[in-house]
């Protein structure tokens, strides 16, 4: 029995012996890439992972790559690089709208860009325009510093960045599994033995295809996106113009003129300040005025916006007024009157030449009866 229960020791200590070996083996084993370490908190366990694939993307505003551990699963994750389709849009004053879209175009190609789309146009007296350009993402903050440089004022700005990472990478995983699908279908083709059969894996062949096309588009979409950031710009005028115009500018004494200005720029409500050339003013932004005295005026208008910026015109010798009794007037008068006069005779003669029959006929009829009573008087 002793010996017995000493040879069932001896067995149990050279076990033992032989798995101690074989642990000390692996772990002197060498490693060709040191791992990453991740560390879940002061007093957590830190954990030991294996590097994981990263998926490049093309064109991508990217972040270095991060590593996560899942503590109830056990499972490790690597997040790819970060895909950020950035967004921005600006409404500026700036001092010439139509120099500022200049501007504009050629910084879109300068950061490697293009203008998507631009337009200008005139709203309640203000020159305003509208431009939306794309530049590459990496240069998005420059450009909008640049943008910030040429204006007098910012009216406001907003940035915005859409996190697309998660849809490409689900994206990618779908179009994977789509292209395998598309492979054993394409063997099923081969080994199909009847009509029927082509026709069921064809069916799935177009559909298959289909979606695959689908999300390569939607891939590819988020890829410029991402690569090309997009800035809307809102641009208004601060540079005052001012144009002013009169109903009439040859007129009698005491007739009433009315004057109208077009105002464009600067930063309304604007206020007027009108000067007539004849001791009067006004501040109407559309004046009625009278002269009353016969000569020739000079009429200047100043226009001050809400921001205190001024613009003047002055235009000299504007306004003609003529007195009641003009020898002009006369002579054009009594050359009226004689052209009339000669207007009835010419008619009247006209109508004498149209109904001429007529007239001979009534003065036979008179001949041959003044000659009829001539002769019974004899």
């Amino acid at each position: 029995m002793k010996r017995l229960i000493l040879g069932l020791l001896m067995v149990i200590l050279l076990v033992g012996a032989f798995g101690c070996a074989s642990t000390s083996e692996v772990t002197r084993a060498p490693m060709t890439t040191p791992a990453p370490t991740t560390s879940l908190g002061k007093g957590a366990a830190t954990y030991t992972l294996a590097p994981a694939p990263v998926i490049a993307i093309p064109g991508a505003a990217t972040s270095s790559t991060q590593y996560s551990y899942d503590t109830n699963s056990g499972t490790q994750y690597s997040s790819i690089e970060r895909m950020i389709i950035s967004n921005g849009s600006m409404q500026l004053v700036v001092t010439d709208v139509n120099e500022a879209l200049k501007q504009i175009t050629n910084l879109a190609g300068t950061y490697g860009g293009f203008v998507v789309n631009s337009n200008i146009q005139e709203n309640q007296n203000r020159l305003v325009g509208d431009i939306s350009i794309r530049v590459l993402s990496e240069r998005f903050n420059d450009t909008l510093a640049a943008l910030r440089a040429m204006a007098v004022d910012i009216k406001s700005e907003t940035t915005s960045g859409q996190d697309v990472t998660e849809e490409y990478t689900d994206l990618a995983s779908n179009l994977r599994n789509l292209q395998a699908s598309e492979t054993q279908l394409l063997k099923l083709m081969e080994q199909a033995g009847n009509v029927t059969e082509i026709l069921g894996v064809q069916k799935e062949l177009v559909t298959t295809r289909g979606e695959i096309e689908q999300i390569k588009g939607r891939m590819q979409y988020l890829e410029q996106s991402s690569s090309l950031a997009l800035i809307q710009v809102t641009l208004e005028q601060s540079k005052l113009t001012v144009e002013f115009n009169a109903n009439s500018r040859s007129v009698k004494a005491n007739e009433k003129i009315l004057f109208a200005p077009t105002v464009s720029g600067g930063f309304s409500p604007y206020s007027y300040t009108w000067d007539f050339g004849d001791g009067q003013t006004s501040t109407d932004d559309n004046p009625i005025h009278a002269y009353q005295k016969t000569g020739t005026y000079t009429v200047s208008l100043k226009i001050t916006d809400d921001h205190g910026g001024t613009v003047s015109l002055k235009r000299d010798n504007y306004i003609t007024v003529l007195s009641g009794w003009e020898a002009g007037n006369t002579a054009h008068s009594a050359w009226n009157g004689f052209t009339g006069l000669m207007h009835f005779f010419v008619n009247l003669i006209i109508w004498l030449g149209i109904f001429s029959p007529i007239w001979i006929i009534v003065l036979v009829i008179l001949y041959f009866t003044v000659w009829r009573k001539r002769k019974k008087a004899k």
